[in-house]
């Protein structure tokens, strides 16, 4: 809801009472007050009756069946500025600005209230432009808030002077300065205060960070260093009465690291420490202790450096000559499995396919007589046995030469037409029963025993050549020439063609094809035959028999 005035809002009202006017629509030339004024709104009002009655207020205007106008505040009226009790008749209700909230100019300019007070207490927020005359600002700011969206910033004069910020005594007569650095510093920081106030003798210390944490820390005093000390004097209260001995020997809890020059005796060495300090010291020897506090050295061979220094396992098996996979054999799970056997006597290692394990049967342990054949009894028991029957001849067969009866027998292979045989292989040479052979010539049969490479016909695997005529027996199931696939393949080519074609009947026929001719596009069987005088052409499809038109030349 909000104050609005507007020019031109006038209605009529036949309400009577002090109460909530109702609004009969807006003058001619004028607008109602929810045109001018809105719904909900509040606006400065007069409402004059025809009797001389008379109410000027501030009042709220509601959208209705019935506009109505409530007369909120009275600010002055025909009775005593209170509110009119309006009697019958015709009232005007317009929109007004009452002079009591009328801002004006004085005879010298300045800005007055209509009572002629000068205007205070102006709200700053609504300054858009232009800069508050130092003359309008307090000498002090005092039990003010700064809000995070609006941070307090003290700046410098953009010259030489940085930023101060002083905090008085009560009475203003002293105060402390919180200077910024200076500008050549380019310093950027913030501190963040600490969540409580610590407790007695703490001080503050910072993270050292950039957005720094401040924080309450304990400062130990009672362990301070000496080394720490760059300047004055150590008062005499801080030494001990009596001074350690100079030779030292009062002196106890020495850090080592302070030792500049000289050797330190064994005896103030660590008994390890002491032990090896004893031993002499030779090329070739490393120090092993040999018990608590006690140590040796022992012989350090090139080997044994050269497997010291290796960064790792795999740099010293390189040096041992042991790479895995090179020089000795990588696990392998099969391996495994024969080194995981017990040895048995007479057992051999078989594999199964998978993995490798003793034999299911007993070789014997000892060799046996000569000529004798290893036998089994079927329960996994193998000896030597004597095969008591004898072979009591060997005859040589059909194309085999050789044979006998007792001692070693040999078969030979006798070599015929188209078998060649050498001292260790038996091979097939078809030259013994071909002739004419050359590469890809068709091999075809000139009698029983005989072939023939034709030299006119050859075929390359992917094309048959034949030279010379190509005729066929006549058998009309067996002997066509025919494409493997249809309307696919040409006789002949456009640069390669047949010189004459000699054909009894000519049949034509585009009905396998997708589409008609290139005229008009139809489809037709045609067969074409010779007559004594004259060309003839059947339609298949019709039945429809026509003759050639010729013309003797």
């Amino acid at each position: 809801m909000a104050l609005v005035v507007n020019d031109r809002v006038k209605e009529t009202s036949t309400t009577t009472g002090t109460g909530t006017f109702d609004l009969a629509g807006a003058v001619s030339g004028f607008e109602s007050f929810v045109a001018g004024i809105g719904n909900s709104n509040t606006t400065y009002y007069a409402i004059v009756n025809e009797n001389g009655e008379f109410e000027v207020g501030l009042g709220t205007v509601t959208d209705a069946a019935t506009d109505t106008l409530s007369r909120t505040t009275i600010i002055s009226s025909s009775n005593s500025d209170s509110a009119v009790n309006f009697g019958a008749g015709t009232k005007n209700v317009f929109c007004t600005l009452p002079a009591s909230k009328a801002v004006i100019l004085d005879s010298s300019g300045n800005i007055v209230a209509n009572n002629g007070s000068n205007l205070t207490n102006l709200n700053a927020t609504n300054l858009a432009s232009g800069t508050v005359d130092n003359a309008r600002l307090p000498s002090t700011i005092s039990d003010k808030t700064i809000n995070a969206a609006r941070p307090l910033t003290v700046k410098g004069d953009g010259s030489s002077a940085d930023g101060q910020l002083i905090l008085n005594c009560s009475q203003n007569s002293h105060g402390v300065k919180i200077t910024s650095p200076a500008h050549s510093a380019n310093a950027t920081w913030e501190w963040i205060l600490p969540v409580d106030d610590g407790t007695s003798g703490q001080v503050l210390t910072t993270d050292g960070t950039a957005q720094a944490q401040l924080s309450w820390t304990t400062i130990d005093l009672t362990a301070l260093n000496a080394d720490n000390l760059t300047s004055g004097t150590v008062p005499d209260a801080r030494f001990p009465a009596t001074l350690p001995a100079v030779n030292g020997s009062a002196l106890t809890n020495l850090n080592a690291s302070n030792l500049a020059s000289g050797t330190v005796d064994n005896a103030r060495l660590d008994a390890d420490l002491a032990a090896i300090g004893g031993l002499t010291s030779a090329a070739d020897k490393g120090i092993q202790f040999t018990g608590s506090g006690t140590a040796a050295t022992y012989d350090l061979t090139a080997a044994g450096k050269a497997l010291l220094d290796d960064a790792n396992a795999a740099a010293q098996r390189t040096t041992l000559g042991l790479v895995i996979g090179t020089d000795v054999q990588a696990y392998d799970a099969q391996l495994a499995d024969i080194a995981g056997l017990s040895p048995t006597s007479g057992k051999i290692i078989q594999g199964d396919g998978s993995n490798f394990g003793l034999s299911a049967f007993t070789l014997p342990t000892a060799d046996g007589s000569a000529n004798q054949v290893l036998q089994t009894d079927g329960s996994g028991a193998v000896t030597f046995a004597t095969i008591s029957a004898d072979i009591t001849g060997v005859t040589a067969g059909s194309g085999l030469t050789g044979g006998g009866t007792t001692g070693d027998v040999t078969l030979n292979v006798g070599a015929g037409t188209g078998i060649d045989v050498a001292a260790d292989a038996i091979s097939v040479d078809v030259s013994d029963f071909m002739a004419n052979g050359a590469d890809n010539r068709i091999v075809t049969a000139t009698g029983a025993d005989a072939q023939n490479a034709e030299a006119n016909l050859t075929f390359d695997g992917s094309t048959l050549a034949v030279t010379g005529a190509l005729t066929t027996t006549g058998n009309t199931t067996t002997d066509h020439v025919l494409p493997n696939t249809s309307d696919t393949f040409d006789l002949g080519a456009s640069d390669n063609v047949w010189r004459n074609v000699y054909t009894g009947d000519l049949h034509l026929s585009n009905e396998g094809k997708e589409e008609g001719n290139a005229i008009d596009g139809t489809k037709g069987n045609w067969t074409i035959q010779e007559g004594a005088e004259h060309l003839y052409i059947l339609n298949n499809k019709s039945g429809k028999k026509y003759r050639f038109k010729l013309e003797e030349m």
